[in-house]
């Protein structure tokens, strides 16, 4: 079996001898697949000085963490567990930037004594740092841009009104007064990025706010554009341009340096960019049944296993591995829940017999990292090749 878009190339033989080794359901890594992301991100954005932090939400393996640290990365982290798991790997403090949301502010004393780097998300935040350590702890100050763009997508503008993430751009005043009051030292600034975002458009706009605030804050070394830039997922997805979303920074960044003689490092937090595609989600069709006119093939994983279908109505798109050829049926593929648990309707697969095993394409992100054990069913195992 491959696929042209996720470039998974694994013989039945494979597939069945990984199965019988470790079980199903089963998550499979393909290292190569994230070393080929990494390149394509950094290739794209060769043109600047910049650092890529993963970001471990999207996938917290420690075979995969490791992978990442040989590969140069720093780490995105949203609680102080994953900065513990990060460190335990071997990144060193200085690699890691933490931003949390809605935690006590006791989660960011601790990582201050870890050595972690803030980003800040709201004023209150903002002003304990500043009342505990005044301006001997640097900090990441994140922003919400409060984007209006009218030749932007809907979903990308409806997208920036419904975030919460980051001060309001309504509330940088304020910011300004307390970073003033404390002398805090706000070294990069930050804007959080969706995989709404598909255009440079929306990404240029981000980043020109930022850079703008730049201006008044002097110690501002970096920018970080977050993450958000996704893969496709089949053949004719929509997915950013990462060669027009770089060239969309080019010039603001290049007026910035005339105007201040200061030259901004960027910043990137992509965690689905680099694993999404490196992972497939190995399940066994249990039983075929018929109801009504559909065709159901009820499998040993569920939504407990992968949410995306049923949190975000995401598709993947799913292969027989032990029939990779064959005449097509339709089946609607449903998991081993006491619940409506489809995990996708109406799909041309190679006829499936009961016995055969399946693969989840595109389950390198946010799969294992958001699955539970409801109905008290056991996690699956983690492979990576």
């Amino acid at each position: 079996m491959s696929s042209t878009v996720n470039s998974w190339k694994i013989s039945s033989a494979q597939a069945e001898e990984l199965a019988r080794q470790h079980g199903t359901p089963l998550y499979i890594y393909d290292s190569k697949i994230v070393r080929r992301q990494i390149d394509s991100f950094r290739a794209a954005f060769s043109r600047f000085d910049h650092r890529i932090h993963y970001a471990m939400k999207a996938n917290s393996n420690t075979s995969l963490l490791h992978l990442m640290k040989e590969l140069g990365m720093g780490i995105d982290a949203v609680s102080i567990d994953e900065i513990r798991i990060s460190l335990e790997v071997g990144f060193y403090a200085s690699d890691i930037i933490f931003t949390p949301n809605g935690v006590a502010f006791e989660e960011l004393q601790q990582a201050i004594d870890l050595g972690v780097r803030l980003n800040i998300e709201n004023l209150s935040y903002l002003e304990k740092l500043g009342e505990a350590h005044g301006g001997d702890v640097p900090c990441t100050l994140r922003v919400h841009p409060g984007l209006v763009i009218p030749e932007a997508s809907r979903d990308a503008t409806g997208w920036y009104q419904r975030s919460r993430f980051g001060i309001d751009r309504q509330q940088i005043p304020l910011a300004l007064q307390i970073i003033k009051k404390h002398a805090i030292r706000v070294e990069a600034l930050h804007v959080h990025s969706s995989s709404m975002i598909l255009d440079e458009t929306v990404f240029g706009a981000a980043a020109e706010i930022l850079i703008d605030l730049a201006r008044e804050l002097p110690d501002v070394v970096a920018l970080d554009l977050g993450g958000g830039i996704r893969p496709p997922h089949h053949a004719d997805d929509d997915h950013p341009d990462l060669d027009a979303l770089a060239r969309s920074l080019e010039k603001p960044l290049s007026e910035f340096q005339q105007e201040t003689g200061r030259k901004l490092q960027l910043w990137f937090e992509p965690g689905r960019y680099l694993v999404s595609e490196c992972g497939l989600l190995v399940t066994r069709a249990n039983v075929i049944k018929k109801v009504g006119d559909r065709t159901v093939v009820g499998v040993d994983t569920g939504f407990h296993q992968l949410i995306r279908p049923k949190l975000y109505g995401a598709r993947h798109e799913i292969v027989n591995l032990s029939r990779p050829e064959g005449p097509l049926h339709d089946y609607d593929i449903c998991g081993c829940l006491c619940e409506e648990d489809e995990l996708a309707g109406n799909r041309s697969l190679p006829q499936v017999h009961e016995g055969d095993l399946l693969g989840i394409l595109n389950a390198g992100a946010y799969g294992f990292s958001m699955a539970s054990t409801y109905n008290s069913r056991p996690l699956p195992a983690e492979v990576m090749i």
